[in-house]
């Protein structure tokens, strides 16, 4: 995928030079940076005053030998934050709508009505008004009209941005569906950094209408030219499976796929259950001595593998068998005497150990 591109705006001009190839590219960056702009770019929405766009080695758009496809006929699909769903047409209606420009995927699977409904669990939806179903239902609604014009691109605009952290949670898993069982490639704009690690395998990190850095999503976040530029999140996202629960005692415990065992807090999910955790890089403490009696569920010994200071905030990497991203500050990284190289203990509350999806 080739998106090279440029577009002025009322306070910068947008000017990117991209070459991907990614089941899913994540976009972050803050408010006003193009993110947008690039999407509508690339679904034909938006004038490029020069560039050139290109989709599995189908050129879309080309100043220089004047090619510019229509949206229409592009296969491209666009989920923007807000579904605006046809309010006249029925759930089935809306979704049916995607067909009408539907365009040949020659050598690909198509997608049938009956799959996309099983994938997004809507069938019990289809005969409803779209004044009567939730926010979380009308994504998935929007997502199913996308997916049923076939395309050989998906671009998901702040798609769960508007919804609250459950019904996000609840969500994610469905776009994961998409991801691994569809095989549609995906641009993916988002402002949550929990949401691009679960889904991503490359970050572009977007500001002023320049890409600031790219690659991938844990490299990105982490390294030193983006750490004033985001929010801390959810900087660990483990694949994890539950092997022991224990109501009375309030955790249970994972088995990661590097064999490490966490405590999380207590889940109702069946033995084996397979799903992703999250941990805050703030949430990890620190030490160069083996802590002894303490109330944290999970002492980790590992050694720095990394480390990036900026002007407020530190990131270490840290071989635990799993590799561990560690928010401190620059004193704290001075008091330790903390180097690459140097072994340290991790020590992570239970409760700091989030289930991602519900």
């Amino acid at each position: 995928m080739l998106l090279r591109c440029r577009i002025p705006l009322s306070t910068f001009a947008l000017e990117v030079d991209l070459a991907l190839d990614s089941r899913v590219a994540a976009i972050l960056g803050p408010s006003g940076a193009g993110k947008t702009t690039l999407l509508e770019a690339v679904a034909g929405l938006r004038h490029i005053e020069s560039g050139e766009i290109e989709i599995g080695g189908r050129t879309l758009f080309s100043s220089a030998r004047g090619i510019d496809v229509p949206p229409r006929e592009r296969a491209v699909g666009y989920v923007p934050q807000d579904p605006t769903l046809f309010p006249h047409l029925s759930v089935r209606g809306n979704i049916l709508f995607g067909t009408r420009n539907a365009v040949s995927r020659n050598g690909s699977t198509e997608f049938s009505l009956e799959h996309v409904v099983a994938l997004l669990e809507i069938g019990q939806l289809l005969d409803r008004s779209v004044h009567h179903i939730s926010g979380g239902e009308a994504q998935r609604v929007a997502l199913a009209r996308a997916l049923l014009s076939r395309p050989r691109l998906l671009l998901l605009d702040e798609t769960l941005a508007s919804l609250d952290i459950g019904l996000k949670e609840r969500i994610l898993p469905y776009l994961k569906r998409v991801r691994d069982e569809l095989a549609v490639p995906m641009i993916y704009v988002t402002h949550n950094t929990v949401e691009a690690l679960s889904l991503a395998d490359w970050m572009i990190m977007l500001a002023h209408g320049r890409v600031t850095a790219q690659g991938v999503p844990h490299a990105v976040l982490t390294s030193g030219a983006v750490l004033d530029e985001i929010d801390s999140g959810l900087e660990n996202v483990f694949e994890a499976v539950l092997i022991d629960s224990n109501a009375d005692d309030g955790r249970s415990r994972v088995r990661l796929e590097s064999g490490t065992c966490l405590f999380i807090p207590y889940t109702p999910k069946p033995l084996n259950s397979r799903f992703q955790i999250g941990i805050a890089g703030d949430d990890i403490l620190v030490a160069t001595q083996k802590a002894e009696n303490i109330s944290a569920g999970n002492v980790l010994e590992g050694t720095i593998r990394g480390l990036d200071i900026a002007a407020r905030q530190a990131i270490l990497r840290v071989d635990a068998k799993e590799e561990f991203y560690v928010r401190l500050t620059p004193t704290a990284v001075r008091r330790l005497a903390l180097s690459v190289g140097v072994n340290v203990y991790l020590i992570i509350k239970t409760r700091s150990c989030v289930i991602l999806g519900g």
